[in-house]
């Protein structure tokens, strides 16, 4: 009995938790979307956010 309801518990929550990744990958993928169909300035963002990231970085290794 005890081997059932930890089945079933166990199922109820794996079946939360694949609608909860499916949700996840839907809503990123509409969101990649949305950015694919952007006005072209896609690029300047994205060199813009790679910017700050390596700035980011490497920044304590060369301010000494």
């Amino acid at each position: 009995m005890r081997d059932e309801l930890d089945g079933r518990i166990w199922v109820d929550n794996h079946d939360q938790f694949a609608l909860l990744v499916d949700d996840a990958i839907a809503a990123l993928r509409t969101g990649l979307a949305r950015l694919a169909r952007w006005d072209g300035t896609s690029h300047q963002l994205f060199a813009l956010i790679a910017s700050f990231a390596i700035t980011g970085l490497t920044f304590n290794a060369t301010a000494a």
